[in-house]
């Protein structure tokens, strides 16, 4: 009996070694994210958390300028909001928001075969005061783009006059299928005490 053990045994040390190198290389293969864009050219998607930490640490090329494509403190926009558009029928629906049903406006013209745009909106807000702007525009190696919006608040001491507004900022930027991120900016207003 001893004798038919004794191949099992030489092997085992063998068999278990082989058998944790393949857990591992299992377990490296499924945690590894993805480094490139993949076959149609989309950059692998990337939690906020991970954009934030990504902005500070890749090297970001910013626009010279921002396109503001239509900027507003009387929107129709009840919430606030963040969003990319990328084609003329989605344009128009978001225009439809932004001016309101009795808007006989039409919506900025933009060329979506070249551009994209960005909007930002505060959504309601209980009197004058309130801002929001979209003030830079960042563009990393992978191309892609990252957008600074800056809230301004009224100041605990600042008077308010009763009108409620709803700002918003729309902007051009160029065409990509890459993810945007919108990295928020809160100020106060500072009002002197009379």
């Amino acid at each position: 009996m001893r004798h038919s053990l004794l191949p099992f045994q030489l092997l085992r040390p063998f068999f278990l070694l082989a058998s944790v190198a393949a857990v591992g290389v299992i377990a490296c293969r499924r945690g590894a994210p993805a480094s490139g864009p993949d076959a149609r050219g989309d950059a692998p998607g990337i939690s906020e958390r991970d954009a934030r930490a990504r902005a500070n640490a890749v090297r970001l090329e910013p626009f010279q300028s921002v396109d503001h494509a239509f900027r507003d403190a009387k929107s129709h926009l009840p919430h606030s909001v963040r969003l990319t558009v990328q084609d003329s029928a989605d344009w128009r629906t978001v225009w439809a928001r932004i001016a309101g049903p009795n808007a006989a406006a039409e919506p900025p013209a933009v060329d979506f075969t070249r551009e994209m745009l960005l909007v930002a909106g505060m959504g309601e807000q209980p009197c004058m005061g309130y801002l929001i702007n979209i003030d830079t525009i960042f563009r990393d190696d992978d191309r892609r783009i990252y957008a600074v919006v800056r809230e301004r608040h009224r100041g605990a001491g600042c008077g308010c006059l009763n009108e409620v507004v709803s700002p918003v900022d729309v902007v051009r930027v160029p065409r990509t299928i890459r993810p945007v991120t919108f990295l928020e900016r809160r100020e106060s207003n500072v009002c002197e005490v009379r």
